[in-house]
């Protein structure tokens, strides 16, 4: 059996933060910023103009869908091309050990001579390699082409993952509007749930990065704060231009 790169990694650390799978916390933190920045420019616009909360929450309710679908399908679409794209590389590797088994064969002695190893060992390890055509064809994926199995993501699971992360961003940011009274007390609270949501995504972003989880706290703060203020600000403006 041949053991891919992610097995050995979590089997000699332990834990997937190590694997290629760590890479989903880029997609998870990005959603999550996405959904509150767009949600908090569409409450900072909506709520100076709206009088209740009943109407400022059915609108924000069809932003944040209408968000959650796209970002799924743009998560879709772009996790699809790269997958796509993977695949026609070792279909192309695959017709190539084949069609062009010297050529193949020379390549993994070039590989490790850059490696440093002497025309015997390399003579060893193509013996090896190439006496496993599963074995050949996964060694040329990871180390000519530089793909490893691990890196084609499946579509519809980042698609999922990224509406939840970003239906995740988005309620902090509107959830004070369904238990304050006034737009104007329930935008101050939804600031405050926000600065300390942030917070809080930072500790646990440390359970893959393993950064100290202050810094990291404060890290993610300071970051999404500012974005989520810019985002307040620009909905401000947007009122401002339409009254």
């Amino acid at each position: 059996m041949v053991v891919g790169k992610q097995d050995r990694l979590k089997a000699w650390h332990g834990e997937d933060w190590h694997t290629p799978r760590g890479r989903l916390i880029r997609d998870i933190v990005y959603a999550i910023d996405t959904g509150l920045i767009t949600t908090v420019a569409f409450l900072a616009g909506v709520s100076a103009l709206v009088e209740t909360n009943d109407s400022i929450v059915l609108a924000g309710m069809a932003q944040i869908s209408a968000g959650a679908i796209a970002i799924f399908f743009g998560a879709f679409i772009s996790t699809k091309a790269q997958k796509d794209f993977f695949e026609s590389q070792v279909r192309r590797e695959t017709q190539e050990i084949e069609e062009m088994p010297e050529k193949e064969t020379q390549e993994i002695r070039e590989i490790f001579e850059e490696y440093g190893f002497s025309a015997e060992e390399q003579d060893t390890a193509v013996k090896r390699i190439t006496s496993d055509k599963e074995l050949w064809l996964k060694f040329m994926v990871q180390e000519e082409i530089g793909i490893s199995p691990g890196q084609i993501d499946d579509p519809w699971r980042i698609g999922a993952t990224a509406s939840l992360s970003f239906l995740v961003g988005a309620f902090p940011a509107i959830l004070p509007f369904f238990i304050m009274s006034t737009p104007e007390s329930a935008l101050m609270v939804s600031a405050s749930t926000i600065l300390a949501f942030l917070f809080l995504l930072g500790i646990w972003k440390t359970k893959l990065t393993k950064m100290p989880r202050l810094e990291s706290g404060l890290e993610t703060l300071a970051i999404g704060g500012i974005s989520c203020g810019l985002g307040f600000l620009f909905g401000r403006i947007v009122h401002l231009l339409v009254g």
